[in-house]
């Protein structure tokens, strides 16, 4: 319900019954000031209105007097009000490890900090790319060292007679020497991309894409433990390059990198991979360099 209230000579309103009791409290209306609202026929005091009484209690005057203090009364005829006992005191818990030292933050916390910081997630797709640049590398070696001439498709031959030719290709003896040569050419590569990490932490193909690899101590591996970790890769990662092993090895990298940001080998070997910043001038440099391997398969076919 709403009240109105005839405060300073004017209507002032609507307030709630809560609002109105404040006024009384402070002293800004008094239980003579005239109220109103919808169910009266006119103005009231406020002592008078039904719907006010329980409020008209807050206003100082309807509140009882204390008696004053008999003036000239002596201090000491009043009684002192009772000492109270000092509280017990509570005492603390003791501490979990009383005299542990603090955690030491010396040059060598702190490099471990900035190292275990500089850890960025797995990039699959640039290792990726960096990986097939080592095997694209390979392949054109041998290719350009070897004998053999893969077919080529003439001009207007159809795909599928291209694709019967090819086959037939495929089964000479000279594609398969190619074919073995590339395999343990593939095979003694990742022995010299042991040999490669070991001094540099890089190939080719991952210094051309900013890959460093690392061990726990931020340097580079030993040749056990880049020996380990490149036949982890050719085994898992790159299936022996033979398919359909190959495709099952890379797709479960990917899953791999892209869920926990580290590859298996890896995490088993405390190894670590590190990038630098992918930038425009990296990226045409990466193109340009597939580009010049293409080209030096191209004046072998020509």
């Amino acid at each position: 319900m709403d009240f109105y209230l005839s405060l300073g000579g004017s209507k002032a309103g609507p307030f709630s019954i809560f609002k109105v009791g404040d006024l009384l409290e402070r002293g800004d209306a008094t239980p003579d000031t005239l109220a109103w609202h919808r169910d009266l026929d006119g103005w009231k005091p406020i002592r008078e209105v039904a719907s006010l009484e329980a409020v008209c209690e807050r206003s100082p005057a309807a509140k009882p007097k204390e008696p004053k203090e008999t003036k000239g009364a002596d201090p000491e005829d009043r009684p002192s009000p009772p000492i109270l006992p000092d509280p017990p005191r509570i005492p603390l818990p003791p501490e979990p490890f009383p005299g542990a030292p603090l955690p030491e933050m010396g040059p060598a916390a702190a490099q471990a900090i900035t190292r275990a910081d500089a850890i960025e997630p797995g990039r699959p797709f640039i290792r990726f790319w960096a990986r097939m640049f080592d095997y694209t590398l390979v392949s054109v070696m041998v290719f350009l060292l070897s004998d053999y001439v893969a077919p080529q498709p003439q001009a207007g031959e159809p795909i599928a007679d291209f694709l019967t030719r090819y086959l037939e290709e495929m089964r000479k003896p000279e594609a398969l020497t190619l074919a073995t040569t590339l395999f343990f050419a593939l095979f003694a590569w990742h022995i010299v991309e042991a040999m490669l990490i070991h001094l540099f932490g890089a190939t080719p193909g991952k210094a051309l894409f900013g890959i460093r690899v690392k061990n726990t101590d931020g340097d580079r591996p030993s040749v056990l433990l880049s020996l380990g970790r490149s036949f982890y890769v050719y085994v898992l990662g790159a299936g022996f390059y033979q398919a359909p092993f190959i495709l099952i090895g890379m797709i479960f990298s990917l899953f791999r990198l892209i869920t926990t940001g580290n590859c298996l080998w890896d995490q088993h070997l405390k190894t670590r991979v590190e990038h630098a910043p992918l930038g425009a001038f990296r990226i045409m440099l990466a193109i340009g360099a597939f580009f010049v391997l293409i080209l030096l398969q191209s004046v072998k076919l020509s």
